[in-house]
């Protein structure tokens, strides 16, 4: 009980201390939820083997002993250009960014097991000067959300475990152009569920679902006037396999599903004398990333990641805007995880490559044509999580 009050009590420590700014992002969607999974490339629904299972297959949790927890931070710094058809070339103001995980799990008896989770699963910012040729489209873009995720896993076999749980996400957002800046912010709950089936010990398969969150943002216009919409944020679906091909070497491979297409519009009501209220159309398109990763055990103490993946995006050429600029990426990652009695810590690294957009026909930009261009862009995550056993 001593040790269940401890977990808890450093848990909500961490929390507190490690609340993020804001983040940047696929889509707007961050997969990168943990440093051990982010150094295999996220490949990590098969293998569900750490205490950040309860974000990625809170099935795995079945399979932990005791009770667990980590905190990390996966610090992103992207950069953005745009080369205008003008002959000159923009870029976003540079940031760092620095997301946050939270896990804790603990065994409740041989087949039942307990996991909560805090992290940052969806954000967005992009800050474009004023005077650029698309301030009129976008300037300052912050979407920030924080989720907390309590979760059981339940042993059906020694092969089958399954694991159900609740999302209590919350937003705030900040939308800004030349000609209109919008505030707000909402909550939202939601649900999930996980399935990890060890047919061998060596083989792992593993499917996570993650339902759609779906906010009611009470928000102010020009900072002064009462406004509402709402954000469909995309149900995620995750399926991967984990073989063990040695002793030592473990890998993986993953496809994940995000069904972007919630995200079709943004609503603003009008307001009597004020504002005459808008649609602003996203259109988003559903998306496929494909991962592959492995871990090499040097010895107890010490394991070496690697991994790639490959995402598309999901906005559509004629719904391009500079708030999102987004386009496919690949992502290389490197990752170190060093254990010594009862305390993990995990270092790792990702490196993203945008691939470059040309856009020549994009309607959020009222026919002015300023979004016409081609975007490049390329992001850093460097990554560490601390976490221990008690």
């Amino acid at each position: 009980m001593k040790k269940c009050l401890g977990m808890v009590s450093l848990f909500f420590l961490f929390s507190v201390l490690l609340v993020p700014a804001s983040a940047f992002a696929s889509g707007f969607a961050l997969p990168e939820q943990s440093t051990s999974a982010m150094g295999m490339a996220s490949a990590f629904v098969g293998q569900a083997d750490d205490v950040s299972a309860v974000w990625y297959n809170p099935a795995g949790l079945t399979k932990l002993e005791g009770t667990q927890m980590s905190a990390g931070v996966i610090a992103i710094y992207p950069s953005f250009k745009h080369d205008t058809t003008f002959g000159f070339t923009e870029s976003i103001e540079h940031k760092l960014h620095t997301p946050i995980h939270i896990y804790g799990s603990t065994k409740m008896g041989d087949r039942m097991a307990l996991g909560i989770g805090i992290n940052n699963p969806f954000g967005l910012s992009t800050t474009w000067s004023p005077a650029s040729t698309t301030a009129a489209v976008a300037t300052l873009s912050s979407v920030r959300t924080l989720n907390v995720n309590p979760n059981i896993a339940y042993k059906i076999s020694n092969a089958l475990s399954v694991a159900v749980g609740v999302d209590y996400l919350m937003l705030d957002a900040t939308l800004s152009s030349t000609r209109l800046h919008l505030t707000g912010d909402g909550d939202s709950l939601g649900a999930n569920a996980s399935v990890l089936y060890n047919a061998t010990d060596k083989l792992g398969i593993g499917f996570t679902y993650r339902g759609k969150a779906k906010v009611e943002v009470d928000g102010k216009l020009a900072n002064t006037f009462s406004t509402q919409t709402t954000i469909t944020l995309p149900d995620e679906f995750k399926m991967g396999v984990s073989v063990k091909t040695s002793d030592n070497l473990t890998v993986n491979v993953e496809a994940d599903m995000t069904n972007w297409s919630t995200y079709n519009q943004i609503v603003l009501p009008p307001i009597a004398g004020v504002f005459p209220g808008a649609v602003d159309p996203k259109q988003w398109q559903d998306t496929w990333c494909y991962r592959i990763g492995g871990q090499y055990r040097l010895s107890d103490a010490w394991k070496v990641r690697a991994g790639y993946m490959y995402d598309t995006n999901p906005v559509r050429s004629e719904y391009f805007e500079t708030r999102v600029p987004d386009s496919d990426r690949q992502g290389v990652t490197i990752g170190v995880g060093y254990t010594s009695g009862k305390l993990t810590v995990d270092a790792g690294y990702m490196y993203l490559r945008f691939k470059a957009r040309t856009i020549n026909d994009s309607i959020a930009d009222s026919n002015f044509q300023v979004l016409n261009g081609t975007y490049r862009a390329t992001a850093h995550l460097p990554a560490v999580t601390i976490g221990y056993k008690f």
